[in-house]
């Protein structure tokens, strides 16, 4: 397809996309209610015509299939032909936005603070231009409207993929908005796109006694501020400085009166990983951690460890293939291959656990202008690369055949260890 001409349609869908994103940001939903999210959805796609729509999937998850038009040499193969998958995520974030936008959360209390909103209005504005070229196919396209991206450490993925999303899928590709990358540039690497995430609690037992008496009891407070330290040494000094790992701890309480030596502690914090080598150390040192400061200290520790959201590991050739399609759009300088992975997380990776494909990034900053990060109650995103996103979506989608077949010779690629 002419590049040119399909940026010069995604464009002229640019005010529609405004509309759409504003209306979704207006009226956020977080993770497990996303039910307008879902019905407003559902009739832009009725509108649109052509797509195979399943709704409630995975509670309010969409999926939408498009095959090649009637007439065309590949209609009527939608089994044999496997498809491409193209996914965007629905919630929203428990924040009080502090944007001052004019389309500004309605929603006390809850705001589209990690870019959701243009992911939807990103597969929305695709679905539009592929059917518009549905004649051009040469394999269905299937879209993913996936709940509870933030509900870690679960997320929604997984339960899309038990409910049939992967079947007859040959790759999965998404993308999200990044406030570190100029606006319409796009981001992406082969291997680590994004982070692992675990999560864990810990408890400490100790014994009261009275604050001028601390050699009566057990000061859990002291064995937890152990514990904190400590565990920042599992980074500076346990693990390979190139293969980055995270060990942050985010709750800690503990004690009940300021004169009475505290009887117990409770901790909570989040690893972050590139590799599930680099997070089973973290997970073993911890334990160890815990185990020695609490036998210093007379506690008793148990620690409780959640494993989360796998890495979001793109495969080598589509995150070519999609650099490829970016330059071929966008121009040269507009697609990035960015040298580090970022260290937040996306339950995108679980897609590429099963089938390859790659994960993205569009960047949203404006010169000059103050950057605010995913998860601030000010981030603002940038309507003005919303044709980015869908132009280079149904790029993705229409060009896919010359990134090569990802079942090589008929190989299976099964979930990844």
């Amino acid at each position: 397809m002419e590049k040119d001409k399909l940026l010069r349609e995604a464009e002229a869908l640019g005010p529609h996309l405004t509309e759409l994103r504003e209306a979704f940001h207006r009226h956020p939903e977080l993770s497990g209610e996303e039910k307008q999210t879902s019905e407003r959805i559902v009739q832009e796609l009725e509108e649109i015509g052509a797509f195979r729509i399943r709704d409630h999937v995975a509670g309010y998850g969409v999926i939408a299939d498009l095959d090649p038009a009637p007439g065309s040499a590949d209609h009527g193969r939608g089994e044999a032909l496997h498809r491409i998958l193209l996914r965007a995520d629905m919630d929203a974030l428990p924040i009080e936005e502090k944007t001052g936008l004019p389309f500004a959360s309605r929603e006390p209390g809850r705001m589209h603070a990690c870019g959701h909103d243009m992911h939807m209005t990103f597969l929305l504005g695709a679905a539009h231009l592929l059917a518009a070229h549905r004649a051009e196919l040469t394999r269905p396209v299937r879209l993913i409207f996936q709940p509870r991206e933030e509900q870690a450490p679960g997320g929604g993925s997984r339960d899309m993929i038990a409910a049939g999303c992967l079947d007859g899928v040959d790759a999965a590709f998404g993308l999200h908005v990044w406030p570190n990358l100029p606006a319409g540039t796009i981001g992406c690497r082969e291997g680590a796109q994004m982070a692992a995430s675990d999560r864990f609690s810990v408890e400490i037992e100790g014994e009261t006694s009275h604050g001028a008496a601390p050699d009566q009891g057990r000061d859990a407070v002291l064995a937890g501020s152990l514990f904190v330290t400590a565990a920042q040494q599992i980074v500076s000094r346990n693990t390979d400085p190139q293969n980055a790992l995270v060990v942050s701890i985010g709750v800690f309480r503990g004690g009940e009166r300021y004169n009475v030596i505290a009887s117990g502690a409770h901790l909570e914090g989040t690893v972050r990983a590139l590799s599930d080598a680099a997070a089973g150390l973290a997970q073993k040192r911890l334990q160890e951690v815990l185990d020695g400061v609490c036998a210093a200290c007379g506690c008793r520790g148990t620690l409780t460890y959640h494993k989360g959201y796998a890495a979001t590991e793109n495969d080598g050739a589509m995150a070519h293939f999609v650099l490829r399609e970016a330059e071929a759009l966008f121009g040269r300088a507009r697609a990035v291959s960015v040298p580090a992975s970022g260290m937040t997380a996306e339950d995108f990776g679980f897609y590429l656990k099963r089938v390859p494909g790659a994960f993205f990034w569009l960047g949203t900053a404006e010169p000059g202008a103050p950057v605010y990060p995913l998860h601030s109650a000010r981030f603002q995103g940038n309507s003005r690369v919303l044709p980015d996103g869908a132009a280079l979506f149904t790029a993705i989608a229409m060009d896919f055949e010359t990134g090569g077949s990802c079942r090589r010779d008929g190989q299976q690629f099964p979930e990844k260890e």
